[in-house]
């Protein structure tokens, strides 16, 4: 992406999904623009890579179509002190968008905003990947039912299932590391929905250091360096 751009970028913290080999990944936007986004990752897709997005507006309407990676920028030392480079790709829209009104409405929200003086995002929010995910299938026993997970950080799980949990709800989780079988305590965090997968996000609770720790060498030992995701503070998260 040119740094002559000739539409005007606006911070902003919106949710913008990149859809990529059937897996949806969810990040935070740094800033955005009449024709594209800078989305906040240190884990980019490659330069001029085409991919399928989403974008969640304020107001719950997604706004999805096509990008492709123009830009990448690199994460310096000193980011969590606010220095230097904000980590990410810039992303320029790519073909027709759905909602295309709503995305000008909110752009055009912003202007004016910046004009008062009321930014909704501050160039030094911080931008550290906080946890490896890993795409893992383990079998687990779930809330007594033999399931299997799609990916684990450590601090949740993506796990494949038909059952009807609400939000919020708690439920045990059994889970063999090797030849010694883990319990955990989970919380429903989020109900899945894409193609090719249904199923539960769940965060581990009442963890200590030392049970975190083992789970997270186990599976980085058991999963190959391309199917590690780096999730960054503040982010949503796929589970």
């Amino acid at each position: 992406m040119a740094e002559n751009r000739r539409d005007a970028r606006y911070p902003a913290r919106i949710v913008a999904r990149v859809i990529r080999r059937n897996q949806t990944i969810e990040f935070l936007t740094n800033d955005v623009s009449f024709r594209g986004v800078f989305i906040r990752t240190d884990a980019p897709p490659a330069l001029r890579q085409l991919v399928k997005m989403e974008l969640v507006l304020p107001s719950g309407i997604v706004v999805s179509g096509h990008a492709m990676v123009v830009h990448v920028a690199a994460a310096p030392g000193g980011q969590e002190k606010g220095e230097g480079v904000i980590p990410g790709v810039g992303l320029q829209f790519w073909g027709p968008l759905m909602h295309m009104k709503e995305w000008e409405q909110f752009i055009h929200h912003l202007k004016h905003r910046q004009r008062a003086g009321t930014a909704t995002a501050k160039p030094t929010d911080k931008v550290r990947r906080a946890s490896e995910r890993f795409k893992l299938a383990l079998e687990v026993v779930f809330d007594g039912v033999t399931s299997m997970t799609r990916d684990i950080s450590e601090n949740g799980i993506a796990i494949r299932t038909e059952l009807a949990m609400p939000i919020g709800s708690r439920a045990s989780l059994e889970m063999r590391a090797g030849n010694e079988l883990a319990k955990f305590d989970v919380i429903v965090r989020r109900v899945i929905d894409e193609p090719g997968f249904r199923g539960l996000g769940v965060e581990l609770v009442d963890l200590d250091a030392a049970k975190r720790d083992s789970l997270v060498r186990f599976v980085r030992k058991n999963t190959p360096s391309e199917e590690r995701i780096f999730i960054d503070p503040g982010d949503p998260k796929l589970h």
